[in-house]
């Protein structure tokens, strides 16, 4: 058997799948320092990771992901501080990813092993892009040029590894998905008065057209614009549900003195906090679901995931693809 039908075994068995969620695990461990420093304007590289709470610099056996997470049962070893579990949601959920990424562009995928190894790290180092981004729009309703400027022309430079039908459909993907945001945000605020979708969502959609080729950019906004319908409209009803029977609630003439007048945060001080500024629930009873704003961005990077988890499921539900 020669070297190079042995590595074919290799990573299309077992093996290779323990290899892509260990791959998937580690960038989701640095997925978690971007959703937290990228937004404070920090840098992702210096210092170290560390507790926010003592200061302390993590040593290397307690950053593993997922694994010193559970070990240290969510604490700092330090001071104890108590940290969020959504970072060991965010590794295992990226290392899941890398596994169904291996699966489709290494296991599924017809061609030579080595363009199919490219294809798995460029997808999956992709996905952590997306995730990212998803998170920090989740928080912040804000998609930072931090990732999206240098973004762009990284997708456009690896589009032909994607093989793609031309050399340039990236580059008119990219270039194609700002300008459709653009024009239908502008539109909308023209006609309505109000802001819709942000020029954010618009750098984003050219990251992904820029990777995945102009062919994805009607698919990628039909399928973030029907998830966002859906999802969007039903959380704002059980939000605004939830509200009211709060309110109907009776109010407690005091309060007892031992209670504090506001409950800890079971968050590290250095997680972002997770509800935008604007939280839909905060707008009145009888308000518009059409006036509350929710980010985009995530249904942008959901729909860039399906296409690529799903990209032999979906062209005959979407034969423009």
């Amino acid at each position: 058997m020669s070297s190079y039908a042995l590595w074919d075994q290799l990573l299309v068995g077992p093996f290779g799948v323990v290899i892509a969620a260990c791959w998937g695990a580690i960038w989701g461990s640095f997925c978690n320092v971007v959703v937290v420093r990228v937004p404070r304007g920090e840098s992702v590289v210096r210092p170290p990771s560390h507790c926010r709470s003592c200061g302390r610099e993590v040593a290397w056996y307690d950053n593993l992901p997922v694994l010193s997470y559970l070990l240290l049962r969510g604490r700092c070893r330090h001071c104890d501080a108590r940290y969020s579990p959504r970072y060991a949601l965010v590794e295992l959920g990226v290392a899941s990813l890398a596994v169904g990424l291996h699966h489709v562009y290494v296991v599924q995928a017809e061609g030579p092993l080595g363009l199919r190894v490219a294809q798995f790290a460029i997808t999956s180092l992709f996905a952590v892009a997306m995730v990212a981004l998803a998170l920090i729009d989740l928080a912040t309703m804000r998609i930072p040029n931090a990732i999206t400027y240098p973004g762009i022309p990284i997708a456009v430079a690896l589009s032909p590894w994607m093989s793609l039908p031309h050399l340039w459909d990236g580059l008119l993907g990219a270039a194609g998905g700002y300008l459709l945001v653009r024009l239908i945000a502008d539109g909308w605020e023209l006609l309505t008065g109000r802001q819709g979708m942000g020029y954010g969502d618009g750098k984003q959609l050219a990251m992904i057209a820029g990777l995945l080729g102009w062919q994805t950019l009607l698919p990628t906004l039909f399928l973030a614009s029907l998830q966002g319908t859906l999802i969007g409209v039903t959380t704002l009803l059980w939000l605004r549900r939830s509200a009211r029977r709060r309110r109907a609630l009776p109010t407690p003439s005091e309060a007892p003195s031992e209670a504090p007048s506001e409950a800890p945060s079971e968050a590290p001080s250095e997680a972002p906090s997770e509800a935008p500024s604007e939280a839909p629930s905060e707008a009145p009873d009888d308000a518009p679901l059409g006036a509350a704003r929710l980010p985009f961005g995530p249904f942008l990077s959901l729909a860039a995931l399906e296409l690529l988890l799903l990209r032999d499921l979906l062209p005959p539900f979407l034969p423009w693809l």
